[in-house]
């Protein structure tokens, strides 16, 4: 077998300019197929990781927002009551809001979160993926307190946010009394906390949550208590749809399934790109049958036999398909870290982890493979019912 791919390589390599116009179909489509999935499982790890980080006994509910309907509310009273529920620990009422923080003259648009300041270690600093550069942490009775994120103690003002700055809140001045250590979220790292009763005051928003943090009990199973919420919200909603109620594991099951759909309407436009290589393949191959009519007819009048010449021929398809998926894997993975790259300049550090997986590689690998043995199959085949006489002749 080794021969037919050294004679395969050898007939190539004399037609350089047909051999990589017809590579690059497959180069292209490979490529595509590796960084499209790449980015898909990227997205899925990263959320992944973030759930992890929340930990695995905290329920969220929040109101759905959606198109064409009104979406849910929370308030305080639906804070207390889920409180109340049996194999509930604690829960943290929750207000964000987009607005404009001042320092050294500047001003710059930020999320900031309200909280109560009694709850926000337990909520975030055991399984929240925070921990404490500089300071402490909010605590209870904290008044014009600020912890902020490591993106705005170090970059987004002209000189740095640090531990007993004062920066101002829609007019309000608020002491900065801790900052986290750089997590590569953006979404963590330019986010600040405060009171949430001081926060909904600046923006007349008495009242109103967006969102609330429950918190399981130890040795309490948390998708009963998780039902037990979604009950309640039922009883106290007049539309219930319009709340979402879910554990770490429920979002990530969701989210996972939305990804593996990317991955598949990504990797199905990759393969057309493919199957567009197959083609080039397949017309290559019937071009270099036509050409060795009489190489053919002399090869079988010494004695080849029909098998002989289609694996020749199927040798010459095989080393393509394999070619263009080992280049079309390197600069996938190559794609994937320019992504990863641009990822980390414009959402910051670590937000999207693609990969290229040797799972992956090898799936890739052998797809070109075949698509190279399906494309050459038929001039192969071809090539093989030639007659001697008549190819001699020609």
């Amino acid at each position: 077998m080794y021969d037919y791919f050294l004679l395969s390589v050898k007939t190539l390599s004399h037609r350089k300019a047909r051999t990589v116009l017809t590579l690059m179909g497959v180069i292209i489509g490979i490529m595509a197929v590796v960084s499209m999935i790449s980015v898909g499982s990227g997205m899925k790890a990263t959320l992944k990781e973030q759930l992890q980080s929340l930990g695995s006994d905290k329920i969220i509910i929040t109101p759905k927002f959606s198109y064409g309907t009104k979406a849910g509310q929370l308030n305080d009273d639906d804070s207390r009551a889920i409180g109340k529920l049996p194999g509930v620990a604690f829960v943290s009422p929750i207000f964000s809001v987009s607005t404009s923080i001042e320092f050294g003259g500047q001003e710059k648009n930020i999320i900031i979160f309200g909280m109560d300041p009694g709850k926000a270690e337990n909520t975030f600093g055991n399984t929240g993926g925070y921990s404490l550069l500089q300071g402490r942490w909010l605590s209870k009775g904290d008044q014009q307190k600020v912890v902020i994120g490591y993106g705005i103690h170090n970059d987004l003002f002209s000189r740095k946010v640090n531990v007993g700055n004062t920066i101002k809140i829609r007019g309000k001045t608020f002491e900065v009394v801790g900052i986290f250590q750089k997590t590569g979220d953006r979404t963590k790292d330019y986010t600040l906390y405060t009171n949430i009763d001081q926060l909904r005051e600046l923006v007349g928003a008495k009242n109103s949550l967006t969102m609330i943090i429950a918190k399981a009990q130890k040795g309490v199973n948390v998708e009963d208590v998780r039902i037990r919420i979604e009950n309640l919200i039922k009883n106290r909603k007049e539309s219930s749809k319009n709340y979402f109620v879910a554990t770490q594991k429920e979002i990530f099951e969701k989210a996972s399934v939305v990804f593996k759909i990317v991955q598949v309407v990504f990797g199905g436009l990759a393969a057309v790109s493919l199957i567009v290589g197959a083609i080039g393949i397949s017309n290559t191959m019937i071009m270099n049958v036509t050409e060795r009519v009489r190489e053919i007819g002399i090869i079988k009048a010494i004695g080849a036999s029909d098998s002989q010449v289609m694996k020749i021929f199927m040798a010459d398809a095989l080393v393509v398909g394999f070619t263009g998926g080992i280049i079309g894997i390197a600069l996938g993975y190559a794609t994937s870290i320019v992504i990863n790259m641009a990822a980390s300049v414009y959402l910051g550090n670590d937000v999207l982890k693609t990969t290229v997986s040797p799972s992956l590689a090898a799936f890739a690998l052998i797809f070109a493979v075949v698509i190279g043995a399906i494309a050459g199959l038929y001039p192969a085949y071809r090539a093989s019912k030639l007659n001697p006489v008549d190819s001699l002749r020609s």
